[in-house]
């Protein structure tokens, strides 16, 4: 049996969540513990994780070598990775993509597993386990409505901090996020069906939103409509603006000279990403400045609050470094002249045929 969670069997006791809020202290911003907090541990990397409570020793892992890449890189889904390789007898490559196991029975004799089982047994055990302490937090609160909206945001959180892990995709184990996803979304379901009524506007439309996606969900941008938007439907059009953007931004020494046609198409396209991301050669300043230029010129149709979260997923800096929404939010517009000046020359052909 593999353990993701220590059992917990201490006296019971409120979250730290609700315990602040009894109090009167809402403006703590480290809540620590709450309701379905543990969901996290199955995606955070080794250095966000309590390795001691967790009960963590990389000394029992036999096969150290197969796993040191993800000990030495600090990739996401470290839990995950790490009991699988201390509980595998027989490491084969094909049996890890596979989601498969060798490991020794009661018996002693070495017998084939789904990984995927005690995995997913671990994540409705601490859901169920979660649900519970909420539903007793929320019945006893005095403060239902301040508590189940932080509760709800601190979730959100955890959800997107999960949604970057799963698309920085840095080993096999990251397949796993869906898993933990589906999770989370059971979870939303359950707050979208009992507490709507306690949830602020903005809370409300974005927990719909998760838990009814729209069909045109926003993947990536789109060129925005015009009154001479014909000649940009025109594919010959659209294929030699793309085209255009994509050679001034290599000219002017933003993207890497290897950047594709087809990767700055699907950016354009409403497209979840396929192929691989594209490396931006400046800093991240400068990769928000052409967000802030594409919308305040209406290069690009309204994204609906995902803008961050599409640079980030079609952008890596060029040392492989993953770009987060969070960091690109927190930058503001260029000052520089030639930056300015040259992201925005990035688009005359676009603007001259839609004129």
């Amino acid at each position: 049996m593999i353990n993701f969670l220590p059992i917990e069997d201490e006296d019971f006791i409120f979250s730290s969540l609700f315990q602040n809020y009894e109090e009167g202290h809402t403006n703590v911003t480290d809540f620590g513990m709450y309701p379905f907090f543990r969901l996290k541990y199955f995606f955070l990397d080794r250095e966000r994780l309590p390795m001691m409570a967790l009960k963590i020793d990389e000394e029992k892992i036999e096969r150290f070598d197969m796993f040191k890449n993800i000990f030495i890189r600090g990739d996401y889904f470290y839990l995950i990775a790490y009991h699988y390789f201390t509980h595998v007898k027989e490491y084969e490559f094909e049996y890890k993509v596979e989601g498969k196991m060798r490991i020794e029975d009661r018996n002693g004799e070495l017998k084939i597993v789904s990984f995927f089982e005690p995995l997913y047994n671990a994540l409705i055990e601490e859901k169920i386990k979660s649900q519970k302490l909420l539903r007793h937090e929320y019945i006893v609160s005095k403060n239902k409505y301040l508590y189940i909206n932080k509760l709800t945001e601190l979730l959100f959180n955890d959800y997107y901090d999960l949604d970057d892990a799963i698309r920085k995709e840095k080993n096999v184990f990251a397949k796993y996020g869906i898993a933990v996803k589906e999770v989370y979304l059971e979870v939303f379901r359950d707050f979208y069906t009992n507490f709507v009524d306690y949830l602020t506007a903005e809370n409300f439309e974005a927990l719909k939103k998760l838990v009814y996606p729209s069909k045109k969900e926003v993947q990536s941008f789109r060129f925005a409509p015009r009154e001479t938007y014909r000649n940009l439907k025109d594919m010959e059009a659209r294929e030699k603006i793309v085209e255009s953007i994509k050679q001034n931004l290599i000219d002017k020494e933003f993207i890497s000279e290897i950047t594709t046609f087809e990767q700055v198409y699907d950016l354009f396209d409403n497209k979840r990403r396929e192929l691989p991301k594209i490396i931006w050669l400046k800093n991240i300043t400068s990769l928000a400045t052409l967000y802030k230029i594409m919308e305040d010129d209406k290069i690009i149709q309204d994204a609906e609050g995902e803008h961050w979260k599409i640079l980030a997923d079609y952008f890596i800096l060029r040392n492989d470094s993953e770009i987060s929404r969070e960091e690109l939010k927190s930058k503001k517009k260029s000052t520089n002249f030639k930056i300015l000046a040259d992201l925005e020359s990035t688009f005359d052909l676009l603007k001259k045929i839609i004129a």
